[in-house]
């Protein structure tokens, strides 16, 4: 059977026609999109509070995760708010399946990472639990490290660490529940070491809370030999 991709023509016809069966609609507030606009509004998008580097919120988790000598530096985007605009994005790419929400993202963050004059060798998305990875269908981490990726050209490698330790979710757990539970939870795959020797990473993550799992990845990699971690995540979360 032969496919053949649309004609640009068809696609010019076909888009359209979906997009009248099925408006896009603001992931949040859920009005009407104008053409152009993709998963959020513009009152919503501008309604998501940014972070920099005087924030109580950024400082605060940036001296948590330097304080475990496993994590070097931190770039992160928007501030998670419960009920938020980011929530609803967050949700959306997370359980609902909107794979190319988390691109979309990533390049956000990319673009952080450039103003921050970032560099590094590679950019590690945390792995799910192969478990979980079913359940999901996919990695929401590995979607905005695909952005970061195509605004920072910093290669995206999925097969230097894995999630060997199926966890609880963290959700509803304190900061010491989320430690232990995310205690020897990835680990190196075999034949990797080598490569991480003197480089410098940065750990990828949808949301970063207490820090655990960030620095439960960032211990593996510094043991194996990378000279410096960096955690990337698209928002902060108290």
């Amino acid at each position: 059977m032969n496919l053949t991709m649309p004609s640009p023509i068809a696609r010019s016809i076909f888009h359209p026609l979906i997009d009248f069966i099925f408006p896009r609609t603001c992931l949040n507030c859920q009005t009407l999109l104008p053409d152009g606009k993709e998963y959020i509004c513009e009152g919503c998008w501008n309604s998501i509070e940014r972070l920099h580097s005087r924030h109580p919120l950024y400082r605060d988790t940036h001296k948590k995760l330097l304080k475990g000598g496993s994590v070097d530096g931190l770039v992160s985007c928007f501030v998670f708010h419960t009920e938020g605009a980011f929530q609803s994005l967050a949700h959306a790419m997370k359980y609902e399946k909107f794979e190319k929400l988390g691109v979309w993202l990533g390049r956000e963050l990319g673009e952080e990472i450039l103003r921050q004059n970032i560099h590094a060798d590679y950019l590690i998305p945390i792995p799910l639990h192969k478990r979980k990875q079913r359940e999901r269908s996919f990695n929401q981490a590995e979607r905005i490290a695909q952005g970061i990726s195509d605004i920072t050209k910093i290669p995206l490698r999925t097969d230097i660490v894995r999630r060997w330790r199926f966890t609880e979710t963290q959700t509803k757990l304190n900061i010491d529940e989320r430690r232990k539970n995310m205690e020897d939870a990835f680990e190196i795959m075999p034949g990797r070491g080598a490569e991480l020797r003197g480089k410098v990473c940065v750990i990828v993550d949808d949301v970063i809370t207490t820090g655990a799992t960030i620095t439960s990845c960032a211990q593996e990699l510094k043991a194996a030999g990378a000279s410096k971690v960096i955690a990337a995540s698209l928002a902060l979360a108290e």
